[in-house]
């Protein structure tokens, strides 16, 4: 996406353009949470706006999109859980439904922190129907410190954030695929384990 256009975007609309950078990002738009966090901080350095309100806007934004995503895991995502329920998937889902009620609160927790797996926990945790209130005891305040950290890397390098946060990106999304990878192979070893 064209930062340009976002600078004119949030000339004509302000803090309410913050907001939907990072709101927006719930409906699949081209621009990585990354980018639109650390871009509310560059505002602050490259154009007039306040810190305190531009993250405030920017959190708002982030939250309740986040909200939203899981309501919508909580009132569609349930139907699809008990389909899969049904089929050859169901020890699966099962054993991810114990998990998230074991350690699911550190694992909303540490999503914020890794790309893709934020944008689909809060679906799945929906979906599991997790407590609203325990899901927003924990990812509340990880958004608000995920979003502090990219948002001031936005302040620090309003020049080089981009690249800054593409070699970040590479090394959160390695992250990510180890940490899935390891879920994969410790869930085959148990299944493995459990047919014996």
């Amino acid at each position: 996406m064209d930062i340009d256009i976002l600078v004119k975007l949030a000339d004509k609309f302000g803090y309410f353009a913050m907001f939907l950078f990072n709101w927006i990002l719930v409906l699949g738009v081209p621009l990585p949470n990354e980018l639109a966090a650390a871009f509310s901080g560059v505002l602050t350095e490259i154009r007039s706006f306040n810190p305190v309100y531009a993250y405030i806007a920017a959190y708002l934004g982030l939250i309740s999109s986040n909200t939203f995503a899981f309501f919508i895991g909580q009132v569609f995502g349930h139907r699809l859980l008990v389909r899969l329920d049904q089929t050859l998937l169901k020890k699966s889902v099962e054993r991810f439904s114990a998990f998230l009620e074991k350690h699911g609160r550190w694992a909303i927790s540490f999503s914020f922190f890794l790309p893709g797996i934020r944008w689909a926990m809060p679906y799945v945790v929906g979906a599991n129907r997790f407590p609203f209130f325990r899901y927003v005891l924990y990812a509340y305040p990880a958004g608000s410190l995920w979003l502090l950290i990219y948002f001031n890397i936005g302040r620090a390098f309003p020049f080089a954030y981009e690249k800054i946060l593409g070699n970040l990106q590479a090394v959160l999304v390695s992250l990510s695929g180890l940490i899935i990878l390891f879920f994969l192979v410790r869930y085959l070893y148990q299944s493995k384990i459990a047919r014996k």
